[in-house]
């Protein structure tokens, strides 16, 4: 019962972002192909997290290829139309992908499982050269929470001389992709959907807000000595993604229409449940 329970769990804490996103589109009209995705692929990354986490299925793949194919993946973006002079997405068919919403939070835990006092000037310049593509694509939130996160697991490793260059180089370019805001507009069922979970009721609209709240925090209170490093730097990659909603005109994951921060959620709650001995959590 205990492994099933740590099985599903990663279910369990998207779930209600997801749930209450879904109500709130059909609520609201929103064409069923579009909430139905969402709720496809959530049966779809339950089932691989479950299989996972079970030991059902074993994945082991390089953290190099990984690193690269995910660095190709996001330069990738430019190759596809854009809209507007955003360049975030790859299509395949029918189905645009916001790439930075499935690989960073891979990006993340790869790079730091392989830094340490040897080579963290590669992973510091690989984390530059990530933010450095996400402030041209741009995309200010996910540049700047990737920034935050990955300046937490690198400036222990960095010696005092060049640590102010370190800090300075991804607030520099986070600030950048700031003042340069895209201009594309909003989207009502993906970066205004708190507005329109508003329109069905307060209680509604708390719930909703505390969902998306639930979604950071496994990151945080499920960190043991080991993984520690990756947790928070993960738990702050989700909790300034998530802030930057309030900023600007960014996707809400899980909430909103979108498929793709559903899959890096998943991949991210899904590392995080199989790799915690939950008997060594730290306070």
């Amino acid at each position: 019962m205990r492994t099933i329970f740590r099985s599903i769990l990663p279910s369990i804490i998207m779930i209600p972002s997801i749930f209450f996103g879904i109500f709130t589109m059909y609520h609201n009209n929103v064409s069923s192909n579009l909430w139905l995705q969402n709720f496809a692929v959530l049966l779809l990354v339950s089932a691989s997290s479950y299989l996972i986490i079970s030991r059902k299925i074993f994945l082991k793949l390089n953290s190099l290829i990984i690193i690269i194919v995910g660095i190709l993946l996001l330069l990738l973006t430019f190759t596809d139309n854009g809209l507007s002079n955003v360049y975030r997405w790859l299509s395949i068919g029918i189905i645009n992908l916001n790439i930075g919403s499935i690989v960073l939070p891979l990006l993340l835990i790869e790079l730091e499982k392989n830094l340490n006092f040897k080579n963290w000037w590669l992973i510091t310049l690989l984390a530059f050269g990530i933010i450095a593509i996400l402030s041209f694509q741009p995309d200010a939130s996910k540049a700047t929470a990737f920034a935050l996160a990955s300046l937490f697991f690198t400036q222990k490793y960095v010696t005092n001389k060049i640590q102010y260059v370190v800090l300075a180089i991804p607030i520099m370019a986070s600030v950048w992709t700031w003042y340069f805001l895209d201009d594309l507009p909003p989207v009502n069922y993906v970066e205004e959907i708190l507005q329109m979970t508003k329109g069905i009721g307060t209680t509604w609209y708390i719930f909703s807000v505390l969902s998306l709240i639930l979604l950071p925090i496994p990151f945080f209170i499920f960190k043991t000595e080991k993984n520690k490093s990756i947790c928070i730097s993960l738990g702050i990659y989700f909790s300034v993604v998530l802030l930057s909603t309030l900023f600007g005109n960014f996707p809400v994951p899980l909430l909103g229409y979108g498929i793709s921060p559903i899959i890096g959620y998943s991949i991210a709650i899904t590392w995080l449940i199989k790799n915690t001995d939950f008997k060594y959590v730290t306070e």
